[in-house]
Parts: C-alpha cells; sequence; structure tokens
C-alpha cells in the first residue's frame, strides 16, 4: 500500500554527477516504512534539478511530478513524456539492481544507461494491463450476478400475450362443401360451422370466443410469424429489475395453439444503496458470424424501444398504488406499446402525467417532456379539445395522430380518427398525412384512399403519391377547388400525366432563358471571329447544346453547361470548320471573368490540335476586349 504522507518525507536517493552528453541522472533507494512497508524511491534529475520521483513496492506504484507549470501526483509513464522519451540516464548499477529486484523486471538493453527506463515502463504497462483485467473480471462478475437475478419467464406469459399483446388471431377455414365449411379457431381451439358467405381473407370474430380473428385457408402451408416487444417488470431482495424482451408468435395450420418464442434484447436493474438508486443497463449484441452476447452499457442507460407491459404482477412489483396511480389497472387493457421506463421516470417528475395517466392515456402520459410541464389544461397538454376524450382514450391514439386533430380546421368524427388509428401509421406517414390536409380533409383523404386499392402500393406509399399529385396540380395551377382534380378517378394514371406536364412546362421554361438572356444584352459585347480555317459560333437556344453533346459524343449537352452560359460568367462557344460552319467540329467553355480557356474538346473529348488551340486563344483576348470596350463605353 502506497501512502502518500510518507512517501513525501523521504529523503531523495543520491545519483551521478550529470555531464554535457548525459544530463539526466537518477538515483533509487529501497526504504522500510512504518505503514507502506518495503518502497523502491527512484529520483530522477535533470542538470540537479529534480523532476519527479516514482516509488513502488513491487505491486502498486505512482509518482511525484516536479512539473513547473503543474505538480503533483500522478500515475503515467513520466518516462514517456518528451525530453526524457527515449534519453540516456546515467545511474549506478547498485540503483538498477534495486530497481529490478522491488519491480521484478528483467530489461533486454546491456546498456545501463537505458534499464531504468525499461524497467519502469514495463513494470507500469503490467500494472495498468492488471488493473484493466481486474476491473473487466469484477465487471463481468456483477454482470453474472445481474443476470442471475432474473427469474424465469412467467407461467401466464403465452397466454398474456395471446390475449393483451397480439390483438387478432387466425381462424382456419375448410374447403367448402355444400354451402358450409369448416372453421377452427387458433385462439381458443374450437371448431365451428360457417356458411359461404365467410371468405378467406376477410376479417371477424371468433363465434365461440368473440376474439377478433382474420379468417384464412387451411390449405396455406406458410405459417404466420407475428413479432412484438414486451416488458416484464419484476422485484428481486428489493431491486427493481426490467426485463425487455422480443416476442414471436408462429400460428401454422398443423398446430393446434400458437407457439411462442422469448429472448431478451435487454436488461435494467436499479439497486438501491444507501437511500440512492443506481441503474444498471445491459444491451444484447449480436454480430452474424462473430460474436453474440450480453454488453454493460453507461449507469442510468433505458430502453428507448416501446414496448407492451406484462401487468399481472405489477401489484406485487410496485405496489397498489404508485405516484398515486394503480399501474395494473391503467395498463392492463394497453392497446400500443409504450415506453414504460419513460412512464415511470415522468409520473415521478412530471404532475401532468399522473392526470393524463388518470384519463386513461397512458401513451401520452410517457411520452411527456419537462417542456409541457407547465401546462395548465387538457388542450394545452394534447392540443385538441377534451371532447375528443372518449375517442383518445378509446384508441390510445399517439401524439403524431393527435397533432392531425388539432391540424384539422374542422371537426373529426370518431369513426374517422377510428379509421386513422386503425391504419397504425409511422412518424413520415404522419407527416405525409399532415401536408395531404392542406388540400384535403382528413376524412376525404381516408375514404379517397380506401378507394385506390387497386394501385399496389403499401398504405405509406400511397399517401407518398398522392401528396405528390396534389404538390405537381398546385404547381401547375390546377384548380383543387374541383373534386375531379383534387380526388382523380385514377391516382397513378394523373400523378403520371401531371409529372410529364410539369417536365414539359420546366423544359419549356428552361428553352426561353437564353433567347431572354440574349435579349437582355448576353451577346452585346459579341462580334463576328473567323479565320480562313475556323470560326465562332455563339448558341441560340437549349438545343444547340443538346445536339453539340450528342453529335460530338461529350457532355456539353448536360444542364449545368447551359445553366452556367446563361449567367455569362462561363460560357461555351463552338468552333466549326470556316468551310462546314453548321458541322460540329470542337467545343469551347471559357471563364470570361478570367479570360482563360477552361474545356476545349472535340468528337470522344479529345484533344484540340495546336492550330484549333491557337485560334481559340486569339479568341478569348479578343472577346475580352469586345467585353471591356462595351462596359466602358455602357
Amino acid at each position: 500500500m502506497l501512502i502518500k504522507k510518507e512517501l513525501q518525507n523521504l529523503p531523495l536517493s543520491p545519483a551521478p554527477d550529470p555531464t554535457k552528453k548525459i544530463p539526466l541522472t537518477a538515483g533509487a533507494k529501497i526504504h522500510q516504512l512504518p505503514r507502506c512497508g518495503r518502497i523502491l524511491a527512484l529520483d530522477v534529475y535533470q542538470q540537479r534539478k529534480l523532476l519527479f520521483r516514482f516509488f513502488s513496492d513491487g505491486k502498486n506504484c505512482i509518482t511525484w511530478s516536479e512539473h513547473p507549470g503543474k505538480p503533483g501526483w500522478t500515475k503515467k509513464n513520466l518516462f514517456q513524456f518528451d525530453g526524457i522519451k527515449y534519453q540516456a540516464i546515467s545511474i549506478r548499477p547498485c540503483s538498477v539492481k534495486r530497481i529490478t529486484h522491488i519491480l521484478k523486471a528483467n530489461p533486454s538493453s546491456l546498456n545501463v544507461l537505458h534499464q531504468t527506463e525499461e524497467c519502469v515502463g514495463e513494470f507500469i504497462e503490467r500494472f495498468h494491463k492488471q488493473k484493466k483485467e481486474r476491473a473487466r473480471d469484477a465487471k463481468c462478475r456483477l454482470m453474472e450476478q445481474h443476470l442471475d437475478m432474473f427469474p424465469a419467464y412467467p407461467d401466464d406469459l403465452d397466454e398474456f400475450c395471446e390475449n393483451h399483446v397480439f390483438h387478432r388471431s387466425i381462424v382456419y377455414l375448410s374447403k367448402l362443401e355444400k354451402g358450409k365449411r369448416w372453421g377452427r379457431c387458433m385462439h381458443c381451439g374450437r371448431e365451428f360451422l360457417l356458411d359461404r358467405s365467410v371468405k378467406p381473407g376477410s376479417e371477424g370474430t371468433c363465434p365461440k370466443c368473440s376474439f377478433p380473428v382474420r379468417f384464412r385457408g387451411e390449405r396455406a402451408a406458410k405459417p404466420i410469424v407475428e413479432k412484438a416487444k414486451i416488458c416484464i417488470p419484476s422485484r428481486v431482495d428489493g431491486q427493481l429489475l426490467l426485463r425487455y424482451t422480443d416476442v414471436r408468435r408462429v400460428i401454422s395450420p398443423d398446430e393446434r395453439e400458437p407457439e411462442f418464442d422469448y429472448s431478451d434484447f435487454f436488461l435494467n436493474i436499479v439497486v438501491e444503496k444507501a437511500g440512492r438508486q443506481k441503474a444498471y443497463a445491459y444491451w444484447w449484441r449480436s454480430y452474424p458470424y462473430y460474436w453474440s452476447g450480453w454488453s454493460r452499457l453507461k449507469n442510468g442507460s433505458g430502453c428507448y424501444s416501446y414496448t407492451y407491459v406484462y401487468t399481472e404482477n405489477l401489484t406485487e412489483v410496485f405496489g397498489e398504488q404508485y405516484c398515486h396511480v394503480d399501474l395494473q389497472a391503467g395498463l392492463r387493457d394497453l392497446l400500443r406499446p409504450i415506453d414504460f421506463a419513460g412512464l415511470l421516470r415522468n409520473l415521478q417528475n412530471i404532475p401532468q402525467a399522473e392526470y393524463l395517466f388518470k384519463l386513461g392515456l397512458p401513451g401520452l402520459a410517457a411520452g411527456l417532456s419537462l417542456k409541457e410541464s407547465g401546462a395548465a389544461s387538457f388542450s394545452e397538454l394534447t392540443g385538441v379539445s377534451k371532447q375528443y376524450l372518449p375517442i383518445l382514450r378509446e384508441t390510445q391514439a399517439g401524439k403524431g395522430e393527435i397533432n392531425l386533430l388539432a391540424e384539422s380546421q374542422k371537426w373529426v368524427p370518431f369513426e374517422v380518427f377510428r379509421e386513422l388509428c386503425a391504419l397504425n401509421l409511422d412518424i413520415t406517414g404522419l407527416t405525409t398525412m399532415q401536408s395531404i390536409m392542406e388540400y384535403n380533409s382528413l376524412g376525404r383523404v381516408l375514404r379517397y384512399l380506401q378507394g385506390q386499392k387497386k394501385i399496389k402500393k403499401t398504405y405509406a406509399n400511397l399517401l407518398g403519391l398522392y401528396r405528390d399529385y396534389l404538390d405537381m396540380a398546385r404547381n401547375l395551377g390546377c384548380n383543387l377547388k374541383k373534386k375531379a382534380i383534387l380526388e382523380p378517378r385514377d391516382l397513378k394514371a394523373q400523378h403520371d400525366l401531371l409529372a410529364e406536364q410539369l417536365a414539359a412546362h420546366k423544359t419549356e421554361k428552361e428553352n426561353l432563358l437564353l433567347p431572354h438572356a440574349i435579349e437582355n444584352g448576353l451577346y452585346e459585347w459579341a462580334q463576328e471571329y473567323a479565320s480562313e480555317d475556323y470560326c465562332v459560333v455563339y448558341p441560340q437556344t437549349k438545343n444547340d447544346f443538346i445536339n453539340e453533346g450528342r453529335i460530338l459524343h461529350h457532355c456539353v449537352g448536360n444542364a449545368s453547361y447551359y445553366d452556367r452560359h446563361v449567367l455569362g460568367r462561363s460560357m461555351v462557344f463552338f468552333i466549326r470548320r470556316a468551310s462546314q460552319p453548321e458541322k460540329p467540329f470542337f467545343t469551347t467553355e471559357i471563364d470570361m471573368d478570367a479570360g482563360r480557356i477552361k474545356q476545349l474538346y472535340g468528337f470522344s473529348d479529345c484533344s484540340a490540335p495546336k492550330e484549333v488551340r491557337g485560334f481559340v486563344e486569339g479568341f478569348v483576348r479578343a472577346a475580352m476586349r469586345w467585353r471591356n470596350a462595351e462596359r466602358m463605353a455602357g
């Protein structure tokens, strides 16, 4: 054990006298101290001035630095600092023996001048390596203890997931015989007769258990696989454990009941010591073909996944009341996954979370932020009237869906909002729907898109298609007050038609840029320039650029050359033979500000011969003179 007060009182170790070639010297002694025990003291000097003192008992080490700017204790290897690293250190052989004896080091260097640095560096490296290994082993042992704290999955977890996580089951239908067919419910396991009105692909309820189901032909060999996430809280030895689990339900016509598979992906352990809480977090990492296992995260980390909550033991874990609310009663009929850790945190810190939870809106309570802690009413919290509370409680709508209510300029009927929530749109879909509502009401949008099911796209893609159509119609000046334009019968066909019109309109607009620029003086300075062999042709339209690039097989037909030419700063000119002024020969791009050739290419980007380049350089000089003269005259 190294005690700093005792170490500071140790006398300095004598060292050899420094020389011009070797200014660094060192001395080492072994001391027997009452509390520290047997200690090695190594003192390093530069021109007889103390640089630092290194102390070690063979197990630990510490260094006192005499640095003028920052003196003090450190565990760094000061031999590695600039001015000392790789420098020879004069030291007596007896001091080296003391160093190797205490530090148990075997220097490889035969030169005694370098053995001190090598021995200390080897010991400090070994010391830090062992320290890291001990810390890693302690962390692994603690992680194993924490993982062993988690109990087995509840016995009724399959039943809970079937009833409260997966809100719909399957009824397998037999072949139709004499207008009747047998149905087998995978939720209750019972069989019953159905008439021909029930067809595979339709939805309804089981006539025996009244559970929502989707009807499916039993000849369908492919099983139905559904996934969800659930948080299973528990309390062991007074410590709160949150277990986040991936749930996989497989329904197959060959089985009598669904099969469930569970795999943990996140673990939280809240440990209370001396009245203070410390939250440990572990995350299951998986690298295919390489490694998978639990990794410890930074203390206080939480799981940000939205999950369902296992509620059968919430009273045992949190008591009858948690922050004045009954968690088990409020979360038992959860229709959507929520941020359960966020809910617990908000109930402790934000009074409005308790208010929303008691109203039957646990999802909104979990999503509150401290910025909303100053809200004084339901309308301030949600942005909508309290008249919507029954439907919000029924659907457990999220913040994004409620924002659509707030954006709507008219009252949204409950059945329309119920239909919106049934779509379960993500944040991108809700944002797209909000932009569509600038043109049309929410109810009309839902009814219209319901009639466009023949378009084989997901609902999110269908929303994007409709939004693009409306934006293009507005840009083209269409009258969106007309129903035939606002809600076209064939959305895909009208979308493609408007896209073509918009492209043609854009092309027509771009084609007029150069003629307008010429009228406004783009070529006001230009004069005819030709020699016996060559001449310069000034482009007049965008098609001139396109034809030049197509015939000569280079890139001058790209829109960027045309746009820069219209601005008059980087201009393109066509170089032709004097005998064939209509036939493309070479193309040049000239920086009109600097008066230099940027590019000069012919067919397939071939380089220009000397006589062509000389002709173009003469044109550049003439063009600069013409422009300057025109500016001075203007």
